[in-house]
């Protein structure tokens, strides 16, 4: 234990976007505190260094919704307050969830450039607050934008540490690349140790030395000690406290203890550099978060945005290829698109009281304005994609019946559709670019029972369009398909049924030939379960999940029940069941009675010419405020010693391997797929619609440090719940529409059969109606090769120089050697390339040979390339 000599005390304000206060509100007020914290710097600014005051902006949404409304002369006087050190900016905008994708992080950054360059702040920190973790694309994704530091405040209600705080290390990504870390106490803790609200010099001492006594006696290792202050009574959402370095001055007067300082990220990064190296450990692996849990206490509008993110990345990439910039009007569309996203992926769901008063006004008032994030992402981006899509077409404000349709595939790998098409876009009379407006078809699930005109393959990042009058029905006759009473059989699988129950007895696949399901397990196949905290063992009560203890939890001291005991029914009764055989294959219809929905439909759909099972689950939900979790089960006959592997943020994560000691196991974040497997067999379970899911059985509340590797695992998709006792919904009744896929496979586990299924499941085959179609025409865009490398989004240059291409090396940690690329436009001219960060700035220009551009993906790479092009063709 070395001897404390400093204690550095940041301020801050702690951003929920609500909670303590209605959204529109709550940006209002942060504005008014950065005008506080000028003020309160302005008045200590002739003091010395260590004797002024100091405010931390931990985010930088309010900077640049302050700096929209602020006078030039209140600008610059925060300018003098940035270039003094007195005002820290940092570089993330926002505390966000695993729900965002690589793409949605890189676009939180896009302020620190311009902050950069408008007030010459290094900004070289990153903080967040509350939430439990990142995903570990984040750990790379820093350091490319130079940040240099990330800080955290995680607050463990309802959550967990990796292990202990507080501490610094070496976060190593994907890439082995390294981001120093400053693993923090919860928020506000100097404020609550030293019990600011009493203003009594005795109880601060008392407070303050009992937190150093905890560290001498856990060997805490530094001469400093780092802790945040908020403002009373609020913790959240607090303005700048003009008491605190009265009090602190006060401290240091009367010689109570080791120097108190106001100080910043900025101040703590130079701390941490004069640290001796075995201080500061090296620990790789994802930061998976705890809380993410509550965004399956709004699974409609959790869908709703993922489905609006999975539109912007096709409409960006049609964007990009227009041979043009977009005008200022069309980038703020799309800028407008993500940031309402962003604001839904945000920590924040409620009001502080959405639980334990679940009708007040001010819980409906703040769930509105959150859920009205999710339905106007989704709108926008609806607009953004129909009208490129509109634009890629060539289509008129009004015509006649559309002669064709346009197909478009935005993904990198090679997809096929079964063609359908809509009445509505081929009846007789007008049609107008308007009324096609009124349907966003990333919202839309395929509609197994209009007839199919056939398969049509789509390399990756490509189109092509098809007069109508070329069309046929898909005559593909009934021979692949057998029917029997409980028996489904395809090319592919052999399905056994209890017409009169409903359970799924046996699911076989053919060509692995693998019995798939664990015929012992209680569960079968996609089967609804319904939990709750078993009333006849304690009470059905959130406390009997966690048991809140701030004393506890201020002392990272767990208050977790691991001991819990559930109590889970399938669906009390069938209803009906009904086979539909179609052009595509069979849909087996499942309606049930059961606990926690008025009703429940379930449709599993097997195919004649390709192996992935769709799975969708139509609920009617009740509107249930106690404790509840339901889940739709798969039990796999796999060997033990299986293994694991989710993708967060685009990143592999290998269960158990690839994460950070502490973290949650017990349930994860899947960004588009999730796959168990033994080296025999495996599933991949492919979630565009609700991302949560736990591995290896029921494992809620467990705090697992690592999952068993018992034979017959259990995995289960995990769309709802409530169980949260604050900020999320505590019910979400009405209609509810979830699709999943899985893949059974065969052979060793293979990470791009894993990106594969995940992408045909949430980045389809855009169709759309082409008004003029007198030929058949099609083209590639952009042509990748390099084993290990996908590219994974393409978008305009935000300056508008060319296009931006992001590569990944899909891969992950097992990957051990770079990975070599090359990309190609074909009809095309590349004028330009060059290698590129997160924010968009050049660093080294790429060669090009022969229109084409090579070079090196280090392994677990994420990467991105500026190309500037002539259209040729």
């Amino acid at each position: 234990m070395a001897e404390i000599r400093d204690i550095l005390v940041y301020h801050h304000s702690h951003l929920d976007i609500g909670y303590t206060h209605p959204q529109p509100v709550l940006w209002e007020l942060q504005k008014s505190y950065i005008d506080q914290a000028i003020e309160l710097c302005e008045e200590t600014a002739d003091q010395p260094e260590d004797e002024r005051f100091y405010w931390t902006c931990e985010a930088t949404e309010p900077v640049m919704r302050w700096l929209d409304t602020a006078d030039e002369e209140r600008v610059e006087r925060f300018a003098a307050c940035v270039r003094s050190g007195q005002i820290c900016l940092t570089a993330v905008n926002l505390h966000s969830t695993p729900l965002c994708s690589a793409e949605e992080m890189i676009r939180a950054l896009r302020p620190v450039k311009r902050l950069r360059e408008r007030f010459g702040a290094p900004i070289r920190t990153a903080i967040n607050h509350d939430i439990n973790g990142q995903p570990w694309t984040f750990a790379q994704i820093l350091p490319d934008a130079g940040i240099e530091l990330y800080t955290t405040g995680i607050n463990i209600h309802f959550g967990g540490i990796p292990f202990k705080r507080p501490s610094a290390f070496r976060w190593a990504a994907p890439n082995r690349q390294e981001l120093l870390t400053f693993h923090g106490e919860h928020y506000s803790l100097f404020t609550q140790f030293g019990e600011l609200w009493e203003n009594d010099m005795v109880k601060m001492k008392a407070g303050l030395d009992r937190y150093l006594s905890r560290l001498d006696n856990e060997n805490y290792p530094y001469d400093f000690i780092y802790l945040s202050a908020t403002n009373i009574p609020l913790f959240d959402n607090t303005p700048p406290d003009s008491e605190l370095l009265g009090m602190i001055r006060r401290w240091n007067a009367e010689g109570l203890g080791p120097r108190i300082r106001m100080a910043t990220p900025e101040m703590l990064l130079e701390r941490l550099r004069g640290l001796p190296h075995e201080q500061v450990p090296v620990h790789s692996g994802d930061w998976t978060d705890y809380w993410n849990f509550g965004a399956a206490s709004s699974a409609d509008e959790t869908r709703l945005n993922r489905r609006a993110k999975a539109a912007l990345q096709s409409a960006e990439f049609l964007a990009a290829f227009r041979g043009q910039p977009l005008s200022a009007a069309e980038a703020g569309l799309y800028d407008e698109a993500w940031e309402q996203a962003q604001l839904y992926d945000e920590h924040t769901w409620g009001a502080n009281i959405s639980v334990t008063d679940p009708d007040a006004t001010y819980t409906k008032v703040l769930w509105g304005h959150k859920a009205h994030f999710a339905h106007q992402a989704n709108s926008l981006s609806g607009y953004l994609l129909n009208r490129e899509l509109e634009r890629f077409a060539g289509n008129p404000p009004q015509s006649g019946k559309p002669e064709g349709t346009l197909l478009v595939n935005a993904s990198s790998v090679e997809q096929t559709v079964d063609l359908r098409l809509p009445e509505h876009w081929y009846h007789g009379g007008r049609h107008l670019t308007a009324s096609r407006f009124c349907v966003h078809a990333n919202n839309l699930d395929t509609d197994w029972s209009l007839p199919s005109f056939g398969s049509i393959t789509l390399p990756p990042f490509s189109w092509k369009k098809v007069p109508h009058a070329a069309l046929s029905r898909a005559d593909r006759g009934n021979a692949d398909i057998r029917l029997e009473p409980g028996r489904i059989e395809t090319p592919y699988y052999r399905l056994d049924y209890d017409p009169q129950t409903g359970r799924i007895s046996e699911l076989f696949a053919k060509k692995e030939n693998w019995s798939i399901i664990d015929p012992d397990s209680e569960w079968t196949w996609f089967q609804y379960v319904h939990e709750t905290p078993d009333p006849l063992r304690g009470r059905r009560h959130r406390e009997t999940l966690f048991l809140r203890d701030i004393d506890k939890g201020n002392n990272s001291v767990s208050c977790w029940n691991n001991d819990w005991k559930a109590r889970r029914r399938g669906a009390d009764r069938l209803l009906s069941s009904s086979v539909a055989e179609h052009d595509s294959g069979v849909t087996l219809t499942l309606v049930w009675e059961a606990p926690g929905v008025r009703r429940l439909e379930q449709r599993i759909t097997l195919f004649r010419d390709r192996p992935d099972i769709e799975l969708r689950a139509l609920l009617d939900k009740t509107d249930d405020r106690e404790p509840e979790s339901l889940y739709f089960a798969f039990p796999l006959r796999l060997n033990a010693g299986w293994e694991a592997v989710f993708d967060t943020a685009g990143s592999p994560v290998r269960l158990d391997d690839d994460q950070l000691p502490g973290v949650s196991r017990d349930w994860v974040t899947t960004d588009r797929a999730v796959s168990v497997h033994d080296g025999r067999n495996g599933v991949i379970l492919a979630c565009p619609d609700a991302p949560l899911v736990q591995i290896g059985g029921f494992n809620f509340g467990r705090e697992s440090a690592s999952i068993p590797r018992d034979a017959n695992p259990l995995l289960l998709a995990w769309p709802l719940n409530n169980y949260w006792d604050t900020n999320f919904r505590a019910s979400q009744p009405g209609s509810i529409s979830l699709t999943y896929r899985i893949l059974p496979f065969s052979g060793p586990f293979r990470p791009e059969e894993m990106t594969r299924c995940g992408l045909e499941a949430s980045l389809p085959i855009q169709q759309f109606p082409a008004c003029v179609c007198p030929e058949e025409t099609g083209g590639t865009l952009l042509e990748v090769s390099g084993e290990g490398v996908a590219v994974t989004y393409i978008k305009a240059a935000d300056d508008g120089d060319g296009i931006i291409v992001r590569l990944q090396d899909i891969r992950g940690s097992s990957g051990r050697q770079a990975a070599l690329y090359a990309l190609k436009l074909p009809g095309t001219a590349i004028s330009r390339a060059f290698r590129v960060n997160v924010l968009e700035e050049n660093a080294e220009k790429l060669e090009t040979t022969g229109g084409e551009i090579r070079g090196m993906l280090e392994p677990g790479g994420l990467s991105a390339i500026r190309i500037a092009f002539t259209a040729s063709t």
